[in-house]
């Protein structure tokens, strides 16, 4: 039977790295610790696992601290995780069963991120504590003709893969990932870390477009959109000198369609989808962002006619999204459930609560704790005239939500119950400084707004 190294790299993850060793128990044979540098109790704790602990000290490149805990890999199979992660229920069995028939040199892991540091795996792989879509890792690794990591951020096994020539391959194993919850983004000042590390891999390679393509991305997560434009602008300029080698342009199409929608720029956005289909092939994400580009022109618009057709071609894409089913992608990650949410708020505001509400029934039944998908479904439900159910639905969620409290207002409206009308009209307007889940539903306030004047 094969064996099984699982590598890791760590520093100051005393809170962490029990949990992860603890899910890897009789999945692997050999686990190796690199230790970058930590004054917790890292160590003392790997040891305890049975793991066995290296020191390596850091220079800023995780490329070459994975490739020191390779050096140590006694295994035919590598295991990469990192310390946030834990590895799903029954992986132990499902590892080896996909190692028996493994016809690749890369095998792919489903990564599901967590919304809470808190979640339990099981809850998060069955989609119940799930923050995003399910993405395709490549976490195990053939040790073989000098497996090595290049690239000091977002390393990766790229020249090893292609120079192998025998690919990646699906796995039935499933990834936590905990490290994209607020807490530990923040905590450990990943932004700005990354930031500082992919400008510097830029520098030594202006023409690294899956560099971009991360950069960009950090910068739209912490909202500096003028930054993220001239990133992707840079970027987009060096995929004309792209050949059959050159890496994906995935990362980078949809960073650059994300703030072209943002700056209202709907053809130029469906213009890069196009080309990042061309080059790339179809997928959900692709599919996912024209039908967004779409919805949000539609929203910006004035004449009716005009917004009906855009708002009937987004529900188009969005079930083109939806098509791929089961599928996961290595690049793509936007799909499945955000496809229905949209597509249910689409068909709303296109008059058609029959429709949207079976949108959101699947949304639920994907992930039964998502507030949009409640929302969207009291708001159907508050459309096809049944008052007194959508507000048994728009009760629970009220809290601190202006979405919520317009629903209820509009609901106290068809009834005829002026002074609540009146109370949760205030409320909306004092929490609409947050933002509201969807746009149209501002719309909706200022109408009961206009309408108590």
């Amino acid at each position: 039977m094969a064996r099984i190294t699982l590598c890791m790299i760590v520093r100051d993850e005393a809170a962490l790295l029990p949990g992860c060793l603890a899910s890897v128990r009789g999945a692997v044979d050999e686990m190796v610790i690199v230790d970058t540098g930590s004054t917790d109790a890292t160590r003392d704790l790997g040891r305890q696992a049975g793991a066995r602990m290296f020191d390596f000290a850091w220079n800023d490149d995780f490329a070459a601290a994975r490739n020191e805990s390779l050096r140590h890999a006694s295994g035919e199979w590598v295991l990469v995780l990192d310390a946030d992660e834990r590895l799903g229920p029954g992986s132990a069995a499902r590892l080896r069963a996909a190692l028996k028939r493994a016809q690749f040199d890369c095998g792919m892991l489903r990564m599901h991120t967590a919304a809470r540091l808190d979640a339990r795996v099981e809850d998060v792989v069955s989609g119940r504590d799930c923050a995003s879509e399910v993405w395709l890792a490549p976490r195990l690794l053939r040790n073989t003709d000098g497996l090595t990591f290049v690239d000091a951020i977002h390393e990766n096994v790229t020249p090893w893969l292609r120079r192998r020539g025998h690919g990646m391959g699906g796995t039935d194993v499933d990834i936590v990932h905990l490290g994209a919850t607020r807490e530990i983004v923040d905590g450990k000042g990943k932004t700005d870390r990354n930031i500082r590390m992919l400008r510097a891999r830029l520098e030594r390679d202006p023409g690294d477009v899956v560099a971009y393509g991360y950069l960009a991305y950090e910068y739209l997560r912490s909202g500096a959109i003028d930054d993220a434009h001239e990133t992707t602008a840079r970027g987009w300029e060096c995929i004309a000198s792209r050949t059959r080698e050159s890496p994906s342009i995935q990362r980078l199409a949809t960073a650059r369609a994300h703030v072209q929608i943002r700056r209202r720029r709907y053809a130029d956005a469906r213009e890069t989808i196009r080309v990042a289909t061309r080059i790339e092939g179809d997928n959900p994400e692709l599919s996912y962002l024209m039908a967004y580009a779409f919805e949000y022109e539609a929203l910006d618009t004035t004449d009716p006619a005009q917004r009906a057709d855009l708002f009937a071609t987004a529900c188009d894409g969005y079930r083109a999204s939806l098509s791929f089913g089961e599928r996961r992608f290595s690049q793509s990650v936007a799909c499945g459930f955000d496809s229905w949410i949209r597509l249910g708020t689409v068909e709303l505001q296109r008059g058609r609560p029959v429709e949207a509400m079976a949108a959101f029934s699947a949304a639920l039944a994907a992930r039964p704790d998502a507030t949009a998908a409640h929302l969207g479904r009291a708001e159907a439900t508050l459309e096809l005239g049944d008052t007194a159910a959508a507000l048994s639905l728009i009760e629970p969620l009220l809290g601190s939500s202006p979405d919520a409290w317009t629903l209820a207002a509009s609901a106290a409206e068809t009834l005829g119950r002026s002074d609540e009308l009146k109370l949760f009209v205030r409320k909306a307007l004092t929490l609409s400084a947050k933002g509201f889940l969807e746009p149209h539903r501002r719309s909706r306030l200022r109408g009961l707004v206009a309408a108590l004047a």
